[in-house]
């Protein structure tokens, strides 16, 4: 099962539509769904952190009914535009530093789960058409498997952290690197990795655990057709647990994200491995994960 935001017109100040995506492809309004099937109360809150923790909390036999409810359910959404999966107020914690693969060619792995942090702002919906805000600075893609929370997570052991995850989805993270050499000095990124709906998020949340995630699963980058990033899920030098037992220093909450990228932040000239990948008007990135989907935008100018 796959949830996600319907883009569709809706009250103003309305709660986010979440919909869910069944195995024969439709999309179908999840809250209407667990209501009728007993797994929610029709007055409940149905923004996606408030989605997120009811679906933690089903356990495997209440995940099998709503999965049992989906498969069979009628009028579906038809065609929906997908926003972003994210909650306006959910933390996004990427785990990077020097090095974040196993398998890099640039120097020993990372000893301790550093990274950086994204705002939700800074994400835009799937296939999305992107604008570089500084047309004259240089900015590059890394492709980012991101896990997201459905229980609070608060300085949590690797196993509690496991269990604290409800699903998974992609990122393409894109740096102002110009401005990144420039907050590198201070040791700060913060302004580099957050401008405004330039960081696609989707193309929606495949609901599992980690441990349906098969450590072979692999995540590629492809610009304009081209693979230029493949990784898997093995190769990350912390694991989903213990990055995100280290993150839970800062406390998560439902719909938070967890991820982690191929990427590191001074690779060396040369380096294929770790590298982020320059982008330029007219490209078009894909980030693609079998159980997952595959997010996609383009660079419009």
């Amino acid at each position: 099962m796959k949830i996600g935001i319907a883009d569709l017109p809706w009250p103003f100040l309305a709660e986010p539509r979440v919909i869910a995506q069944n195995g024969a492809g439709t999309w179908h309004d999840l809250h209407t769904l667990m209501t009728e099937a007993g797994l929610a109360a029709p007055g409940q809150a149905t923004t996606m952190a408030a989605t997120l923790s009811r679906l933690s909390a089903l356990g495997s036999s209440g995940r099998k009914k709503l999965e049992r409810a989906l498969g069979s359910a009628k009028q579906p959404i038809s065609s929906p535009a997908l926003a972003a999966p994210i909650d306006p107020l959910a933390k996004i914690l990427l785990t990077e530093g020097r090095v974040a693969l196993a398998r890099s060619n640039d120097q020993l792995p990372a000893k301790m789960v550093v990274g950086f942090s994204k705002f939700a702002s800074a994400c835009a919906a799937p296939g999305a058409a992107l604008r570089l805000p500084d047309p004259d600075a240089h900015y590059d893609v890394e492709a980012v498997l991101v896990a997201v929370l459905g229980k609070p997570a608060a300085r949590v052991s690797a196993g509690e952290a496991t269990r604290s995850i409800v699903g998974f989805t992609l990122m393409a993270e894109i740096t102002n690197r110009d401005m990144f050499e420039r907050e590198w000095k201070t040791s700060n990124n913060l302004y580099a990795k957050n401008q405004r709906s330039l960081t696609p998020l989707g193309p929606s949340i495949w609901v599992a655990s980690p441990g349906e995630l098969d450590p072979a699963t692999e995540i590629t980058l492809s610009i304009n057709g081209a693979v230029k990033q493949r990784f898997a899920v093995s190769d990350f030098a912390h694991s989903i647990a213990n990055a995100t037992k280290a993150w839970s220093r800062t406390v998560l909450e439902p719909g938070d994200m967890v991820a982690l990228g191929a990427a590191i932040s001074k690779p060396r000239p040369g380096n294929e491995v770790d590298s982020p990948i320059a982008i330029a008007v007219g490209d078009r990135i894909d980030v693609e994960c079998t159980p997952i989907g595959t997010l996609s935008a383009a660079i419009a100018g």
